[in-house]
């Protein structure tokens, strides 16, 4: 995918995606695999998975 998809996602802030969800979900296992953590215990959010964590 092209920077400006990331661009035109980042873009958007708080409000729904319009990307389709192949890309969207492209983008999360990309994310996933460079060691971020996504929550929803809550209130949404994403971290970095510790050396501790699989």
């Amino acid at each position: 995918m092209s920077a400006n998809t990331i661009r035109s996602m980042e873009g958007k802030g708080a409000n729904m995606l319009t990307s389709g969800l192949d890309t969207v979900r492209a983008v999360q296992s990309a994310l996933e695999a460079a060691g971020v953590e996504f929550l929803n215990h809550g209130r949404p959010g994403v971290r970095l998975r510790g050396a501790d964590q699989p």
